[in-house]
């Protein structure tokens, strides 16, 4: 099996292994110093001034991290050219149009609830989980998924809603 490591994860493990390096160096350093006698205020002044350039370091490194990181967010983009279905579940049912999807096809699910709270979840022809969101009533959820595979997709409830939520299932077609 072939790893093979993005622009974005090869900038993240150089950031830690400067990182790194940085903190070992700051141990040494501190290490050493600490058999050498130094007046009380010396010690103070030096450690205050260390400590707020440290800070100023850790800021800046952590607050470019967080906007870097608004640039690579594993959710999908802009979701025009999709095609739409309407999913409402209620006690005990799921209810969807269309209920027919061509393969490939990039689909948003608009979810809503018309009781309770449920979590509707989406597995693939293979029995596998690709994707869930809750429904809830009085709001429109999104999930956007590309459905690649042709055959039978599942819809589960993942959230207890009653006593028949083991039957709040519906199955749809993924047509080639």
């Amino acid at each position: 099996m072939e790893v093979s490591f993005g622009g974005f994860q090869v900038a993240v493990l150089a950031a830690f292994l400067v990182v790194t390096v940085a903190l070992v160096t700051i141990f040494v350093v501190v290490a050493r110093q600490s058999t050498r006698n130094v007046a009380f205020g010396e010690v103070t002044h030096t450690g205050y001034r260390l400590r707020r350039y440290w800070f100023a370091f850790l800021c800046l490194l952590l607050g470019s991290g967080v906007i870097l990181a608004l640039f690579f967010l594993p959710y999908p983009g802009n979701a025009s050219g999709t095609a739409t279905v309407n999913v409402s579940g209620g006690l005990f049912y799921w209810s969807m149009t269309p209920d027919t999807i061509p393969a490939g096809s990039e689909v948003s699910f608009e979810v809503t609830s018309t009781d309770v709270n449920h979590g509707l979840g989406i597995y693939d022809p293979d029995g596998i989980l690709i994707g869930s969101v809750q429904a809830m009533p009085g709001y429109d959820n999104q999930l956007n998924l590309t459905l690649e595979k042709t055959g039978t997709y599942m819809m589960a409830c993942l959230e207890y809603c009653g006593y028949k939520h083991h039957e709040m299932l519906k199955e749809f077609e993924v047509t080639p």
